[in-house]
């Protein structure tokens, strides 16, 4: 029997740990598709979509993960692409701001990263709270890239307060139930 409490444990650790470097891999992106937008705008459109599609299976698998949703829930499967279908719509209606000419070039990351904000904690909000945590750090990510010139170090610090949050409160809702 301590065997196998052992292996759980372990087994929830690992989960812990894999959860924060998900967690860190999708800031990092997202980090680097809100600074890259400062250099090229219209060069970075591919990314953001491929961005919100990693976000998109990154909230399908941890919503099966955390809920009671089997694989094959369809209203939670179309509740969550609708979601992030909405996103990404509203990524793409940016870029036609900017190529439009009705919304400057130097906006589009900042705009980007607020939307992919607002889409990753509203999503943390209705079904898994490690994406509000993620959600929140792109928040202050972007804010803090708006007003500090040399983000960068800026960026490391919500990474790691981000990662630690998610790590942290994990473990203490495992420990809890």
């Amino acid at each position: 029997m301590e065997e196998f409490e052992t292996n759980i444990q372990e087994t929830g650790s690992k989960q812990h740990v894999i959860e924060a470097v998900v967690g860190l891999t999708l800031l990092v992106l997202a980090f680097f598709a809100i600074a890259s937008s400062d250099v090229s705008a219209e060069g970075t459109r591919t990314y953001w979509s491929l961005l919100l599609l990693i976000f998109a299976v990154v909230a399908f698998v941890s919503d099966r993960m955390h809920t009671d949703h089997g694989i094959a829930h369809v209203h939670s499967a179309v509740t969550i692409a609708l979601h992030w279908l909405g996103v990404f719509l509203a990524i793409q209606l940016v870029h036609y701001f900017v190529v439009s000419g009705r919304m400057a070039n130097a906006d589009i990351g900042l705009t980007n990263g607020l939307v992919l904000a607002l889409g990753t904690f509203l999503f943390g909000v209705y079904s898994n709270w490690r994406m509000g945590v993620i959600g929140v750090a792109l928040t202050v990510a972007t804010a803090g890239v708006a007003f500090i010139e040399e983000f960068v170090w800026f960026l490391f610090i919500v990474a790691v307060v981000a990662v630690l949050v998610l790590f942290l409160g994990t473990r203490l809702i495992n420990s809890h139930s």
